[in-house]
């Protein structure tokens, strides 16, 4: 999960690193956050993630067109960063993805899905979102490392408009022309259509992208996802019950990864908590908190097992279909 521009906190700390210290409590070993200042960043690296999903250099200078100078400062700041991020967190043995939020909406106007699709941004999108690929593998290639990763995303949002409607959106007029390592999938648009109409979304979103080498061939996550308490009547057995389903569906195809948003409620409206948490506004954790919880436990035990027979830990395929499975049976 992520925590992300939160609606409240309940300490005097840093809200990204209050709400980090409460993922991993929870057990989770990914983490989605707006890259911090570096100091905050240092004390986040500290924590016992695995994976660490950044918005990063995420301003929409490039919509008007991407300038020699726009591009020679952000091939420079993504090369040194992830060339930071090979040396001195090598040791780590951390994974990054560099990314950034819901790409779609920076190319229709006012984030209305009926408006005209901006077919010059998207060409500039392009061009960005290659030239922080770019930075990212010569770094790759220059700089000696063995233990740290780090990987580029776009990220879509309107993927029906485009497979079911036929509308010019990110994921048919961006996405092709892209050499990004994966695509992140804000999936709202499609969380609650029956198991196969999001397999077959999924499949086809992943066929946009043009193939990469060592990497695997299902590059699509699932960065974005689930229902608010409000959205569920405010009732924590709905809610928990509806986002497992939402969790299920999603695992049945062996995503790298799934990100429910968020730990913290960042929408407010009318002055009342929209509920897009699993510790609300008052500290209390939901019953989602909770099975999430006991759902990471028993990744660690499985994961252990796994080892224990094979001598190796599980790839990512295994623990999804372990999860799918151990969720399902929850709700039964």
């Amino acid at each position: 999960t992520q925590i992300i521009s939160p609606a409240y906190k309940f300490t005097k700390e840093d809200a990204t690193v209050e709400g980090a210290r409460e993922i991993a409590k929870l057990g989770s070993r990914i983490l989605k956050i707006q890259l911090p200042a570096p100091a905050q960043f240092t004390e986040l690296i500290g924590m016992p993630f695995t994976h660490y999903l950044l918005w990063y250099r995420t301003g929409n200078e490039w919509k008007g067109g991407m300038t020699p100078e726009l591009r020679r400062k952000e091939y420079n700041a993504t090369y040194l960063f992830t060339k930071d991020l090979l040396t001195r967190r090598d040791t780590t043995g951390k994974t990054f993805f560099l990314g950034h939020w819901e790409g779609d909406w920076a190319l229709l106007p006012n984030m209305d899905p009926k408006g005209e699709f901006d077919a010059k941004a998207a060409a500039a999108m392009v061009e960005w979102l290659n030239v922080r690929q770019e930075a990212v593998d010569d770094a790759r290639r220059e700089v000696p490392y063995t233990r740290c990763r780090v990987y580029t995303y776009a990220e879509v949002n309107r993927v029906r408009d485009a497979m079911v409607g036929g509308k010019k959106r990110m994921a048919n007029l961006v996405v092709p022309k892209l050499n990004v390592d994966f695509l992140s999938y804000a999936a709202y648009d499609c969380q609650l259509l029956p198991a196969a109409e999001v397999t077959k979304t999924l499949d086809w979103l992943n066929g946009q992208l043009p193939p990469k080498a060592n990497l695997p061939a299902k590059r699509v996550f699932i960065g974005e996802c689930g229902l608010s308490w409000t959205a569920c009547g405010s009732d924590g057995k709905i809610h928990e019950q509806k986002n497992r389903e939402i969790f299920t569906k999603f695992l049945s195809w062996r995503p790298p990864l799934v990100l429910y948003w968020q730990v913290y409620n960042n929408e407010v409206v009318d002055g009342q908590q929209v509920g897009f948490w699993l510790v609300d506004n008052k500290n209390k954790k939901t019953p989602l908190y909770e099975t999430m919880k006991e759902l990471f436990v028993q990744q660690e035990e499985a994961a252990k097992e796994m080892r224990r027979r094979s001598n190796r830990l599980p790839a990512f395929e295994q623990i999804a279909e372990f999860s799918e499975n151990w969720l399902a049976q929850k709700g039964k």
